[in-house]
């Protein structure tokens, strides 16, 4: 009989490249990576990556292997949703998610399907929003693999589970290529986030524009994360280095392989 069902699978979704990481029942983790082209005309931004995953998993997925997938956060869509004692229950919620993000996105936003996390009581939460065919897409190419699909989730949402230990109160930047997030963090709870293109991948001119999230974000309602304290995670990215007594942690990312190259 075979023991791939042992074997633990993470695939990483990203626009320019997929990076598969396999953790056999015994023995060494190996990694496969695969490019991903630019979209067509009239393709969404998604297709392309998702062309490349479904063969990247048809050579490399073992079957019956669980897998785990990540999505980079350059297709998802977040929404902050802040503590009401009058909306509680996943029916509420999911309802202000839609808004929020309807109210961000207009029309786009109704292609998303919205997944919702679970906070401690009185505190914020977060919503996540990835195209409803990109995650079909991905479902099926599990299934046709017959791979045990384990867990669905965002970057953010996967390096916040990873760090969560050390992310009590300060900023967290996720770093990508062209790409960054940045969320603020008061008593491990979430109160601020941004997600958004970056508009340079120069170290010099990228710690300009995180410094000037860092100082909108940081006066920002419903209050202000204390201290100067700032922990990056980078894919592929020259740590950008601040200025201004800012206390910088650098990780490597912990999704998408980067932490064993």
């Amino acid at each position: 009989m075979s023991l791939s069902w042992l074997d633990r699978l993470t695939l990483f979704i990203h626009p320019q490249r997929i990076v598969l990481e396999r953790q056999p029942w015994r023995g060494a983790a190996t990694r496969q990576s695969a490019d991903v082209a630019l979209p067509a005309s009239g393709e969404a931004d998604w297709q392309p990556a998702l062309a490349a995953a479904e063969a990247l998993l048809k050579a490399e997925g073992k079957r019956g292997a669980a897998l785990r997938i990540v999505v980079a956060d350059h297709f998802v869509r977040y929404a902050l949703l802040p503590w009401s004692e009058n909306i509680s229950g996943n029916k509420a919620r999911l309802a202000m998610a839609r808004a929020l993000l309807k109210n961000t996105l207009g029309d786009k936003a109704e292609k998303l399907e919205i997944a919702l996390d679970h906070p401690a009581f009185a505190k914020n939460g977060l919503a996540a929003g990835i195209d409803r065919q990109l995650l079909a897409g991905l479902r099926a190419a599990a299934k046709a693999r017959r791979l045990r699909l384990t867990t669905l989730q965002p970057r953010l949402i996967a390096e916040l589970a990873a760090r969560h230990r050390q992310l009590v109160d300060g900023w967290f930047a996720c770093l990508d290529a062209e790409w960054l997030t940045l969320a603020g963090l008061c008593g491990g709870e979430l109160v601020s986030l941004r997600n958004h293109r970056a508009s340079t991948g120069d170290p010099a001119l990228l710690a300009g524009e995180l410094a000037g999230l860092l100082a909108a974000e940081s006066t920002a309602p419903p209050g202000a994360v204390a201290g100067k304290k700032l922990f990056i995670a980078s894919r592929q990215v020259a740590v950008p280095i601040l200025a201004g007594g800012w206390e910088t942690t650098n990780w490597p990312a912990a999704i998408g392989g980067d932490a064993h190259a």
